[in-house]
């Protein structure tokens, strides 16, 4: 029995030896095969870093404003007897905006002017009576009081007349009216908002840090989510001389031509403030950057015999602007990097230039 156990295990081991071994053999063969083709080559794209001058601006975001803005409406009660306006209308100043029904007191207007050519009449005969001492001085202040009175009261009822004429204070846009005709409204009720936004002002924040670096009339860009592609001019209008305490940012309001209304009030913008040019920095394509926790780098590609050969090189960065980089230190105008591909390379990887990315 012990020699049947004894047969049974050699018999295994022999195969199992023959499986591990022909394993072994098929490894080395294939290690032996990649070290005569050598390490593969990895195909990439490249770009020259190039000397440029360079535009840095200051970001921030903002908020439009209109720079004049109000709800009009009415300072005496009446009913809405004729709109003139459409939502959305541009106005100019003193423009009729709706008018509310004043029968009653142009009625009453006329009603004191009738009473005033029976006071003028009074008057002037009291006067003449005075003046011929046929009067008494009482009778005589007694009418010249009557005459006051109702010219007065007729003043007071033509303003009321006018007031029930609503105009646009400024010249702007109309928002969306909130009445109808022959709605009852109050003093103080909104009718329709108007807005001046052309121009109109761009409010934002920019750290204390920056400030000397802006001036009033500096040159802003103004970008939307909108309108992505359009860039909006604009110049710094007012610089605030008060510091917020809790974040240290200091507001800043530029004054922006609108004249195809792109803003509109209220709305959220990206604001890019022009600063001076720097002059020969060396910019590369924002691609060719590896961002790491422990330092950006680049794969710059070198020729060495009759292979290029990329490696790794540690870079100090500066502003990103429309898809460039600007290289403060690690780089030099005219070494190539590596833009697409960079996943599988490694420092002294050799690669193949597939092409070559041009501005």
């Amino acid at each position: 029995m012990w020699k049947r156990f004894l047969i049974a295990f050699v018999v295994l081991l022999i195969i199992f030896g023959g499986i591990f071994g022909f394993k072994a053999y098929m490894g080395a063969k294939i290690k032996q095969a990649q070290m005569m083709r050598g390490i593969p080559k990895t195909y990439v794209t490249v770009a020259y870093a190039k000397l440029q001058n360079w535009q840095p601006y200051l970001e921030s975001i903002g908020n439009t404003v209109s720079i004049d803005s109000v709800n009009a409406t009415t300072q005496v009660s009446g009913q809405i007897e004729k709109i003139y306006f459409d939502s959305g209308q541009a106005v100019k100043k003193g423009q009729i905006l709706a008018k509310l029904d004043d029968s009653t007191q142009k009625a009453q207007l006329e009603q004191y002017k009738a009473q005033l050519i029976l006071d003028n009449f009074n008057y002037n005969q009291y006067k003449e009576l005075y003046e011929k001492n046929a009067a008494s001085k009482a009778s005589y202040i007694q009418a010249l009081s009557a005459l006051k009175q109702t010219q007065a009261l007729i003043a007071q009822t033509q303003s009321t007349i006018d007031k029930m004429t609503i105009k646009a204070p400024f010249s702007g846009v109309l928002g969306i009216r909130y009445v109808s005709v022959g709605q009852y409204v109050n003093p103080g009720q909104s009718i329709i908002s108007l807005y001046t936004i052309d121009p109109i002002y761009v409010d934002f924040t920019l750290p204390q840090n920056d400030l000397e670096k802006i001036k009033v009339g500096q040159e802003v860009e103004i970008h939307t989510d909108a309108n992505p592609n359009a860039t909006i001019k604009g110049t710094i209008k007012t610089i605030s001389v008060n510091i917020n305490n809790v974040s240290r940012n200091a507001t800043v309001r530029a004054i922006v031509e609108n004249n195809e209304q792109l803003l509109k009030p209220g709305m959220f913008v990206k604001v890019n403030i022009v600063l001076p040019k720097i002059p020969n920095v060396v910019v590369v394509p924002s691609l060719a950057i590896t961002y790491n926790p422990y330092g950006d780098y680049v794969y710059v590609v070198s020729k060495k015999g009759n292979e290029y050969i990329a490696n790794t090189v540690y870079v100090q960065l500066g502003q990103t602007n429309d898809n460039k980089v600007v290289v403060l230190k690690g780089l030099k105008s005219g070494q190539m990097v590596v833009t697409q591909g960079q996943l599988k390379l490694r420092n002294g990887s050799p690669v193949v230039i597939e092409s070559v990315e041009k501005d």
